[in-house]
């Protein structure tokens, strides 16, 4: 009988925990953002990741708080290092921008290949980019072709445009590897594809 109260208890408590963390993302749904503040910090501090974005969030864009992008910075830090996604891309976005941070195209290059290797379509996008800037990385046309293509994979719009843009750039030689690369990636996990193509 005691183990029964204790199970009931506990699962009573799991459930109210469990209702506390959605508040803070409702109240951030809803626009009540002192609310969303109160409870995201919480659960921030905690370290929860999904709660770190937020949070980063909120200051980036000033969302009930005044707009702080080292704040912004330091939450998106912490939730990626717990290997959260959307915070990579975040984060990437802050080096690559220098928003709370000094600008770093190797570092931003890095948070978003952590996300587009995970399917996070922008990231595939800006990757691409970067290698046809040659941004953090050597300008490199088969690997930004590749990028695209791996965003357009995923229906993001502004690929197929960029794609199409850079194949009028490559000569014959350069598509034709790309278009073998791409192949051989679409028989293989894109980890091991991107390996070789790192090697390049």
């Amino acid at each position: 009988m005691l183990k029964l109260i204790f199970l009931i208890i506990l699962n009573f408590s799991s459930a109210t925990i469990a209702s506390d963390n959605l508040k803070g993302y409702q109240a951030l749904e809803n626009g009540e953002y002192k609310k969303a503040l109160y409870f995201l910090s919480y659960d921030a501090n905690l370290g929860d990741d999904k709660a770190q974005y937020n949070l980063g969030v909120m200051y980036k864009k000033g969302l009930g708080v005044p707009v702080d992008h080292n704040e912004a910075f330091a939450w998106f830090f912490l939730s990626s290092n717990k290997g959260n996604i959307l915070a990579n891309y975040a984060l990437g976005h802050s080096y690559y921008k220098g928003l709370g941070i000094k600008k770093n195209y190797l570092s931003a290059f890095r948070s978003f290949k952590y996300s587009a290797m995970r399917g996070h379509p922008t990231s595939r996008l800006l990757l691409g980019n970067m290698y046809y800037h040659g941004q953090g990385v050597n300008k490199n046309y088969i690997k930004a072709h590749l990028w695209w293509r791996f965003a357009e994979d995923l229906n993001l719009n502004g690929a197929r445009q960029n794609i199409q843009m850079l194949e009028k750039k490559m000569n014959e030689d350069e598509r034709y590897k790309t278009e073998e690369m791409y192949k051989m990636c679409m028989r293989n996990t894109l980890h091991n594809c991107i390996e070789k193509i790192d090697k390049l």
